[in-house]
């Protein structure tokens, strides 16, 4: 479970009361562990970033892995840039982790970043659907400070609105800049099956400007779900309309990832088999051999 998650009171996410109890329960859960060793590793003096982003050792490591992915795949395609997106800005601590992370990565890649959040920016809005969870979320959850984060974007874009409207505006306004920098990774952390589906759209268009041909993606709300209801059931619908551009979960990512982190396990990819560069061969492919041995 990502700290975000567990933050949002899930059931899973719940503790007991009690200080020595308090300290038990949360490192008794992998997610808290990794999350507490991250802070750890932070505040020690002479910590190397590089080091601490190999292992996974950041604020919101799962932004990090995402932002990673999506600039190394750009640049070996060709890309000089990439654009980022989370879906489900809230208060903004993720907005501006995610924009620390692009910083990294521009500069050890050299792949210029655009980072963007999407949200209505007056909290969750009444669900529309029995599967957007209606017993762990309510209208008026998660309200945003718009002034004061807005003080500390820099250069990360904020798009306030309904989904529905902002998105496809988005895409056509920025069209241009988003044929440079293509979509890398995504984060969906809209919490509801339907606002969900709706960031989704980000997908279903048969264009493939706007897009990396595999677009890494972070769903937030999958730990106490079901994978009939919710973001997972966004992702089933999805996949049954494009079976040609399925998103699906990154398999065995746990034994790849340092520390086993549980946030591998919400790692997805969109890839889009029908995009012009999906086959070209990435830069750095070695053409290795397995011959036979002895």
């Amino acid at each position: 479970m990502s700290r975000s998650t567990a933050q949002k009171g899930h059931p899973y996410g719940r503790r007991p009361a009690g200080g020595f109890a308090d300290l038990v329960w949360d490192w008794s859960k992998s997610g808290t562990r990794h999350a507490l060793l991250s802070r750890v590793v932070g505040r020690l003096p002479g910590t190397r970033t590089p080091a601490a982003y190999r292992f996974g050792l950041v604020e919101r490591p799962h932004y990090a892995y995402g932002v990673r992915r999506a600039t190394e795949l750009a640049a070996r395609l060709g890309h000089p840039g990439v654009t980022v997106v989370e879906f489900g800005v809230a208060g903004g601590n993720g907005l501006l982790a995610l924009a620390r992370h692009a910083r990294h990565y521009a500069a050890a890649t050299g792949v210029r970043v655009r980072v963007v959040g999407f949200d209505n920016g007056t909290g969750m809005p009444p669900h529309q659907d029995p599967r957007d969870l209606p017993y762990l979320f309510g209208p008026g959850f998660y309200t945003m400070d718009h002034d004061r984060l807005r003080a500390r974007l820099g250069a990360t874009e904020l798009v306030i609105g309904d989904l529905a409207e902002t998105l496809p505006a988005y895409l056509a306004r920025r069209a241009g800049a988003l044929r440079d920098h293509p979509v890398g990774f995504v984060s969906l952390d809209l919490d509801y099956y339907s606002s969900t589906a709706r960031a989704l759209d980000l997908f279903r268009t048969p264009d493939h400007t706007h897009l990396l041909p595999r677009v890494t993606c972070y769903l937030d709300d999958l730990p106490g779900s079901i994978e009939q209801i919710g973001e997972a059931a966004a992702v089933t619908d999805f996949n049954t309309d494009h079976p040609g551009r399925p998103l699906g979960r990154v398999l065995g990512l746990r034994a790849f990832t340092p520390f086993d982190p549980p946030w591998a396990d919400q790692i997805y990819a969109h890839h889009r088999l029908d995009h012009p560069d999906y086959a070209r061969l990435e830069v750095g492919a070695t053409g290795d051999q397995l011959p036979l041995e002895g």
